[in-house]
């Protein structure tokens, strides 16, 4: 996808990526043809965002569980945190 905003440093992610000229780059989710077996009946957007690459999936999973599982900060104040961080990085959901 050479000539894209998204450029050489996401790796793998740059087949899933789509430019679109009003709202900037997107990724797509990845069809079930993408996904390993073990994936595939998962519907949430991580995974289907992610999971053609299982390794920064599980990788990701390795981070994020413990986090959300650690009970040392309140959850409305992860979840405030949460927002702001997606705030400061225009994500949209």
């Amino acid at each position: 996808m050479s000539g894209s905003r998204l450029g050489p440093q996401l790796g793998p992610l740059v087949y899933t990526a789509a430019v679109d000229n009003e709202m900037g780059p997107r990724l797509r989710f990845a069809r079930d043809d993408e996904l390993s077996e073990k994936l595939r009946p998962r519907t949430d957007a991580l995974t289907r965002v992610f999971g053609h690459n299982s390794t920064l999936l599980e990788s990701w999973y390795r981070w994020y569980v413990p986090l959300i599982r650690d009970l040392s900060l309140p959850a409305r104040l992860k979840e405030i945190v949460r927002l702001r961080v997606a705030q400061l990085n225009a994500c949209e959901f």
